[in-house]
């Protein structure tokens, strides 16, 4: 669902700004806006933390210093140690800053030999050609095409490409030492940009891939003596403890002071105020607190105001993990229905009924499990119910990884013609719960014309029943379809036809554009057309449902049958391997293939997705 935002402001005099910023802000998350009236200005003043930040992120990462989730220390003094500390480092000794470069250039031949890894060649070889020149290097893309166009046939050069991305080709040449003037002219008139050479201190066979991981293994050392010798530095100053701390507490005030930027002061600079969104339950809690502060002032601000309210989700835990596919799609407007609620049914349902085997879900639900555990990521509790729904419909078709026993509903192999029917009715009625859902949130935002005469609006909803109701009267029960039967179900459409001039009459504008009758009928036409052509094919859609459901059965009893040897026994591995394989290809196709379903069939009917994402300005929540 979507939770109801209030605009709130928090107002005081300037002296109380910090109070207001350190009790308030830093614990109640809300949307902070620029807001400026013609008696306010917006807060100017330079974050006098900027210069100690960096300071303290430089030593952050010099010492590589563990988070810090409590910080028990004044502002100054943290200031003074941080200060303290970079001092100190900046007087650090010969030593240290020897091994600094060392790590620096390290770095530089690592990042060279990640372009070479894929070259079997030996460095020290290389090294002691005589006769022979190289370089290493790479050329443009274009600048390629070019070699290989007019030089690639030159005997003199010998080209061995190492890797190729989208904008460089990297490789090394070789040229007989003679030519090796000549042959530098050229690639340097083809732009090419020659690296520096390697430093191979080792004697023995070294491939770019094996000085690749010495390198790093030395990288490693490195960069361990170079925090150890650091902290040495810093111990005249403070422990490594002590610095973590004081680093944590001047990224807290830079951050604290940050959040100034938002306010607005009065001409005078006597008042400061802060605007913003807010949770409707919090500015209840906030202002509930205030009541007692004299320092700050509380007020609730009309929703009737230029700016739409951003955002913000809540929902139950387990439908929380498709918030995931709901952002990829788009948030909804403050005023839409929230789609997540019936994604997560939707997806649920149509993966268990495309997927159904009690095993292959099982697994699917377990893998779920360890990568959102793990990994902590939405994608896996999606996993996880798609899983078990999997598993639910597998007792259902009675099937354990294609092994099968008698089925509680059905089996869709022995049932296809039932299966399809039953997917073509259900996506018939998806379709036209989506259209529900476009006509409340069409009451909600007054759009009388769309709730009445859109294609997902009464009119539409009549249409769609009505053809429904023909197909089931003329298919099942045999009846005849009259044309007056056709007319009565049929007059729907030609409200949906009408949108547009209905809802510009509605408008107080006329019934036919200014462009004239051509473009009138022609709009009508093509309306009609859409019309028609988007209610076949959305309801056909849904027949792949039943496909899947039917081609899963049928993709495991080809596996079974691969793994029936002649004598009659079950070749394990076979079998293993095959439910390995259709798990992977079912389960990503399944899985795209109903996400494709409630986006393009379901959500395109009811659901923008151009909402605004609500962003606490709470500091304490940012994260860097």
């Amino acid at each position: 669902m979507i939770t109801k935002m209030k605009y709130i402001s928090l107002s005081g005099h300037i002296a109380g700004m910090n109070h207001a910023v350190n009790r308030y802000l830093s614990r109640y998350d809300i949307q902070l806006e620029h807001t400026w009236h013609n008696l306010m200005e917006p807060f100017s003043t330079l974050n006098p933390y900027a210069q100690t930040l960096r300071k303290a992120e430089k030593l952050v990462e010099i010492v590589g210093l563990p988070p810090v989730l409590f910080v028990p220390v004044q502002s100054a003094e943290a200031v003074n140690l941080v200060e303290a500390a970079a001092e100190a480092y900046e007087q650090r000794d010969f030593s240290l800053r020897e091994l600094e470069e060392k790590f620096a250039d390290t770095k530089r031949q690592i990042e060279i030999l990640e372009n070479y890894t894929n070259l079997n060649i030996d460095l020290n070889a290389l090294e002691k050609l005589e006769f022979i020149h190289f370089r290493f290097g790479r050329l443009s893309v274009i600048n390629f095409r070019r070699f290989e166009k007019f030089l690639h046939s030159d005997n003199r050069i010998f080209f061995i490409e190492a890797k190729r991305d989208k904008d460089f080709v990297h490789g090394i040449f070789f040229t007989p030492m003679p030519h090796k003037d000549e042959i530098d002219a050229v690639f340097a008139s083809l732009e090419w940009e020659s690296h520096p050479p390697l430093q191979i201190n080792i004697k023995a066979l070294m491939t770019p891939l094996a000085l690749l991981h010495h390198l790093r293994n030395e990288i490693y050392e490195t960069e361990k003596q170079i925090a150890k010798l650091t902290m040495d530095t810093l111990s005249s100053v403070c422990n490594a403890e002590k610095l973590a701390i004081a680093c944590a507490k001047v990224k807290n005030l830079y951050a604290a002071f940050d959040v100034k930027k938002y306010a607005s002061i009065s001409r005078g600079r006597r008042i400061f105020t802060f605007f913003g969104w807010i949770d409707a339950d919090a500015a209840n809690a906030l202002e509930a607190e205030i009541e007692s502060d004299n320092l700050v002032l509380f007020t609730r601000h009309s929703t009737d105001i230029d700016a739409s309210p951003p955002t913000l989700l809540k929902n139950l835990p387990v439908i929380r993990q498709f918030e995931f596919f709901t952002r990829l799609y788009g948030l909804p407007e403050y005023d839409e229905i929230d789609p997540t609620p019936v994604l997560a049914i939707t997806y649920t349902l149509l993966f268990g009924l495309m997927f159904g085997d009690i095993g292959h879900g099982a697994v699917l639900a377990i893998m779920g499990i360890y990568i959102q555990q793990r990994h902590h990521v939405n994608l896996g509790g999606i996993m996880t119910i798609a899983g078990i729904s999997a598993s639910v419909f597998g007792i259902l078709y009675g099937s354990v990884f294609g092994l099968e026993f008698q089925p509680v509903w059905m089996r869709p192999t022995t049932n296809i013609t039932e299966t399809l029917i039953f997917a073509t009715a259900l996506g018939a009625g998806l379709i036209a719960l989506s259209m529900l859902l476009n006509m409340y949130n069409s009451f909600r935002r007054g759009k009388i014309a769309e709730l009445l005469f859109g294609a997902n609006g009464f009119a539409g909803l009549l249409f769609y029943s009505a053809m429904l109701w023909l197909l089931f009267r003329f298919i099942v029960q045999g009846r005849p379809i009259t044309p007056l039967v056709i007319f009565f179900a049929a007059l729907p459409l030609a409200f949906v036809c009408f949108k547009h001039p209905l809802e510009n009459y509605l408008d107080g504008r006329g019934l036919i554009s200014e462009n004239g009758i051509p473009a009138f009928a022609g709009n009508i036409v093509i309306e009609l057309f859409e019309t028609l052509l988007t209610y076949a094919t959305n309801t056909v859609s849904f027949v792949r449902v039943g496909a899947f459901a039917v081609s899963h059965a049928g993709m495991m009893h080809v596996v079974l049958q691969l793994s029936q040897s002649a004598a009659g026994t079950q070749n394990i591995l076979i079998l293993i391997l095959g439910n390995v394989l259709v798990m992977i290809i079912e389960g990503l196709l399944v899985g795209i293939q109903v996400l494709r379903l409630d986006f393009y069939e379901i959500f395109s009917r009811f659901y923008k997705g151009t909402g605004k994402p609500f962003k606490s300005s709470n500091y304490n929540r940012i994260e860097g």
